[in-house]
């Protein structure tokens, strides 16, 4: 499962996905406050889908970047803010740091979804088995179904495009 920077998947999703709008620099906030902003967005390689929002939280855990699954974000496009109700400090300071070099891999992705997963309401009584040889995204819709309407329409215009492509 291969992911890429939106803006190496799509250099141009700005003007042809976005309508001009850029998903980049929208700042998150958890709970009221703000908490970093958004660098980039990574998408799947086989199948275009939107898995992960790039964020740096800035001030707020001394600039560490971290991956946020797509499910888990509201966005306001008037305000360019994106909100992850629930989200604690302590949730992210759990999170493994995001680099632009690290080759992401099951493992990682893993250690990424054990810290949401409290979040996205699994709790122990419904507790995930993770076997690295047979994941896949559909096996945890909360963490990548897009509950925003605009954000799904961008992404199916990304496929769709990718598939014209070729």
């Amino acid at each position: 499962m291969a992911l890429y920077k939106l803006d190496e998947y799509d250099p141009n999703y700005a003007s042809d996905v976005f309508d001009g709008h850029d998903i980049k620099n929208f700042d998150v906030y958890a709970d009221g406050d703000k908490v970093g902003s958004v660098t980039n967005v990574l998408v799947d390689e086989n199948d275009g889908r939107f898995r992960y929002f790039i964020i740096d939280t800035g001030f707020w855990i001394l600039g560490k970047k971290v991956l946020l699954p797509v499910g888990l974000a509201r966005l306001n496009y008037d305000d360019k803010r994106l909100y992850v109700p629930g989200l604690t400090k302590e949730q992210v300071k759990n999170l493994p740091e995001f680099s632009e070099n690290l080759a992401l891999d099951n493992d990682y992705e893993e250690r990424v979804r054990g810290v949401y997963r409290p979040l996205a309401g699994t709790t122990a009584l419904s507790p995930f088995s993770y076997n690295p040889a047979t994941y896949n995204y559909l096996q945890e819709p909360y963490f990548y179904d897009l509950s925003d309407r605009n954000l799904r329409t961008y992404e199916e215009r990304l496929i769709s495009k990718r598939y014209q492509s070729r």
